[in-house]
C-alpha cells in the first residue's frame, strides 16, 4: 500500500512555510511601517543646511518662545537647568518657572533666580491643590504667564544635551508658518535602573515611542510627549487648554495632543542635540511603572488604530515564530522517513528555518535604526526575545494594574 505521508508531509511543511513567510512580510512591511519611519526620520524629515542657519539668521523671523518648566526636584538640579536653559542659542525667548513646593521654597527660588537668572519668571502652585492635575496646574498657570508666541514645555530633571535644543524645537515653526506643534522626544536614564530588566523597559518604551513618532512622521499624530513638546500659545486657549480632561492626572502630552494636532500642523523633531534625558534617580523603575500605567489607561481615549496595530505586531512575533519552526521540524522529520534520502528532500526545513532568522534580522535591522534615531541602547540578540516576550509582559502588567486604574481621576487624592 503506497505511504501517502511522504507527500503529505512535504505538502504540509510548505504550507506552513508559505503562510508564515506572507505573515512575516506583512509584519515587516505595514505593521512595522511606524518603526521603519522612525529609523528613516531624516527621509521624511526638511531639515537642510540652510534650514538649519536659518534659525539664527534674523531675529525678526524667530517667534518668541516661552519654555515653561515644572519644577518638583530640589534647588540645585533646578539651577543646573536653568543655567542651560539660560545658553541656548536661539535668539528670543523666556524661561517660566513653575515651582511644585511649599511656599516659602518658591519665594526663596525666586530670590534665587533674581540674583543670577534676571530674565527667569518665577511661580508656583498654590497650597491645598490636592484634587487636580498637579503637572496640568503647573502648565496652565506657566501660559497664563507666558508672553511668547510658541510655548514649550518641559521639565527640570531634564539633560538638555546642547546649546541648540530650543533652536532644534523651534525650526519647524521658523521654516514652515503651517506648523503648529513640534512634537519631540524624552527618555528615561535607564542606567539608573538596577534591575537586569532595563534593557526590557528600555526595548518596551522605543517599541511604544517610535510608534507615535512613526504615526506623526507619516502625517497621523495622536501623541506627544510633554517633557519635550512646543506649540502655539494661542492654540491652547483656543481649545480651552486641558479642561477636557482636567478630570484626569495624565493626559497633557496624549489627549491633549491627539485634541490639536492634525496632518498638516504638526512636525517632529529628533535631531541628537533635541533630545533630552530625565532623571529620576531611586525612583526610575517606578516612574517608569506609573507612566505605563498612565499610557495604559488614556489609551482608551485615543483613536484604536495605532494600538491594534502594536498589538498585532507582538502576536505575529510568535504566530510567524511558530509557523516557520513548525514547518522546520516537520521538513526534517519528513526527510528522515525518506528511504532515498538525499540534500533536497532538507530543502523545505532549510528554507523555513531560514525565513525565520531572516525575519529576525530584519526586525533586529529595523529596531536598531529606530534606536539610533532616538538615542536608545542598539540591542542585538536580545531583540526577538525581548519581542516575543512582549505580549506575555504586557498581559502580567495589565492584570496588575487593572484595579489601579481609578487613581488616574483627579478625585483620587495621591
Amino acid at each position: 500500500m503506497l505511504d501517502t505521508s511522504i507527500y503529505t508531509f512535504p505538502l504540509v511543511c510548505w504550507a506552513l512555510c508559505g503562510i508564515g513567510i506572507i505573515l512575516a512580510l506583512f509584519t515587516l512591511i505595514w505593521l512595522l511601517a511606524p518603526m521603519r519611519a522612525t529609523g528613516r526620520y531624516y527621509k521624511y524629515s526638511d531639515i537642510t543646511d540652510e534650514s538649519d542657519s536659518d534659525v539664527n539668521k534674523s531675529a525678526a523671523r524667530c517667534p518668541k518662545a516661552s519654555v515653561i518648566v515644572y519644577s518638583f526636584t530640589d534647588d540645585e538640579q533646578t539651577m543646573n537647568y536653568l543655567e542651560s536653559l539660560n545658553n541656548q542659542d536661539y535668539p528670543d525667548y523666556e524661561i517660566i518657572l513653575v515651582m511644585d513646593s511649599s511656599y516659602e521654597n518658591g519665594v526663596e527660588m525666586a530670590e534665587r533666580c533674581a540674583l543670577k537668572y534676571p530674565n527667569v519668571y518665577v511661580t508656583f502652585i498654590p497650597p491645598g491643590s490636592h484634587n487636580l492635575s498637579r503637572r496640568k496646574l503647573a502648565l496652565t498657570l506657566g501660559m497664563k504667564a507666558s508672553k511668547g508666541e510658541i510655548a514649550v514645555t518641559t521639565v527640570s530633571n531634564s539633560a538638555i544635551p546642547s546649546n541648540k535644543w530650543l533652536s532644534d524645537m523651534m525650526r519647524p515653526f521658523v521654516t514652515d508658518q503651517s506648523k503648529e506643534i513640534v512634537l519631540g522626544y524624552s527618555r528615561l536614564d535607564y542606567a539608573e535602573m538596577s534591575s537586569i530588566w532595563r534593557w526590557k523597559r528600555e526595548f518596551d518604551d522605543l517599541l511604544t515611542d517610535s510608534q507615535w513618532i512613526g504615526y506623526a512622521l507619516r502625517e497621523e499624530p495622536y501623541r506627544g510627549d510633554g517633557y519635550n513638546l512646543a506649540f502655539k500659545r494661542e492654540l491652547f486657549f483656543e481649545h480651552k487648554g486641558y479642561s477636557k480632561s482636567i478630570y484626569l492626572h495624565s493626559g497633557d502630552d496624549d489627549l491633549f495632543i491627539s485634541e490639536i494636532s492634525n496632518s498638516e500642523n504638526t512636525a517632529v523633531t529628533l535631531q541628537p542635540t533635541s533630545i533630552l534625558t530625565t532623571h529620576w534617580g531611586n525612583s526610575t523603575a517606578r516612574t517608569w511603572r506609573e507612566r505605563k500605567e498612565q499610557y495604559r489607561f488614556t489609551a482608551h481615549w485615543l483613536r484604536h488604530g495605532p494600538f491594534i496595530r502594536q498589538g498585532m505586531t507582538s502576536a505575529m512575533q510568535w504566530i510567524v515564530s511558530i509557523l516557520l519552526s513548525v514547518s522546520a521540524a516537520i521538513g526534517v522529520f519528513s526527510a528522515l522517513r525518506t528511504d532515498t534520502m538525499g540534500i533536497t528532500d532538507f530543502i523545505p526545513a532549510v528554507v523555513s528555518a531560514v525565513s525565520l532568522v531572516t525575519f529576525w534580522q530584519i526586525e533586529i535591522m529595523i529596531y536598531r535604526r529606530a534606536a539610533k534615531t532616538m538615542g536608545a541602547t542598539r540591542l542585538w540578540w536580545a531583540i526577538p526575545i525581548f519581542w516575543l516576550w512582549q505580549p506575555i509582559g504586557n498581559m502580567l502588567f495589565n492584570m496588575k494594574h487593572k484595579r489601579s486604574s481609578v487613581k488616574n481621576f483627579t478625585w483620587q487624592r495621591t
